[in-house]
C-alpha cells in the first residue's frame, strides 16, 4: 500500500471508529473494550478484548493474528487492528452471541496463487482481508450489515459469494459472486 493510501486508510478508520461511538476519554465514564470471538478453520477458537479506549492490548493481537494465519503453510502475517475493529463491530451489531468465523485471513502468495478465485493481487496477502461466517447466521445478513458499515464508513470491500462474507479495508467496492 502506498503512504498516502496508507494514511487515508488509518484516518478514515480513527474517524470512522469515532462517528461509531468511540468517545474522548473521560474520568468519569470506564473506558470502553472492543471484543472479538473468533474461530478458524483448525478449530481453534479466541474471545478476547484486544483494545481498551484507543489503547490495542499487544499480547491480544499477536493472539488474535496467529488466528488470521495462512493455515496452509501455518504462517501468521500482518493483521491491522483496523480490520480487527470492522470485524468487531460486524459481530457486535448480532450481539456477540456467537462466533466469527475466519474462513480465510492472511494467504501467503503461494496460497493465494493456489485458489481458483483469488485475486492476482489480493488484500489477504497484506493481511488487511478475511472472509467470514457467523454460524447459525444468514449470510445475507452478516453481508448486508458489513455492507451498511461500507456506505456509512464511505471505505471497506465488501463480497458475497453466497456461503461467506469477503470484508477488506481496502477502498469501497462491493460485489456478488456464488461459488458452487
Amino acid at each position: 500500500m502506498t503512504d498516502p493510501l496508507r494514511r487515508r486508510a488509518l484516518l478514515t478508520g480513527a474517524g470512522a471508529l469515532a462517528a461509531l461511538g468511540a468517545r474522548p476519554a473521560r474520568a468519569d465514564l470506564p473506558e470502553r473494550h472492543r471484543w472479538l470471538w473468533v474461530q478458524n478453520n483448525a478449530g481453534e477458537e479466541v474471545a478476547v478484548a484486544y483494545r481498551t479506549g484507543q489503547d490495542y492490548d499487544i499480547r491480544a493481537l499477536a493472539r488474535l493474528q496467529h488466528h488470521f494465519r495462512d493455515l496452509r503453510e501455518n504462517l501468521a502475517g500482518p493483521l491491522p487492528p483496523l480490520l480487527l475493529d470492522m470485524l468487531s463491530l460486524i459481530q457486535e451489531r448480532f450481539g456477540y452471541t456467537r462466533p466469527l468465523r475466519v474462513i480465510s485471513g492472511y494467504r501467503t502468495p503461494a496460497t493465494n496463487a493456489t485458489l481458483p478465485y483469488a485475486a492476482p493481487n489480493s488484500l489477504h496477502m497484506r493481511g488487511m482481508a478475511a472472509d467470514i461466517v457467523m454460524p447459525g447466521m444468514p449470510q445475507a445478513d452478516v453481508c448486508s450489515q458489513a455492507m451498511a458499515f461500507s456506505q456509512h464508513l464511505g471505505f471497506m470491500g465488501i463480497g458475497w459469494y453466497g456461503s461467506f462474507t469477503h470484508v477488506d479495508i481496502g477502498p469501497k467496492a462491493s460485489w456478488a459472486r456464488m461459488l458452487n
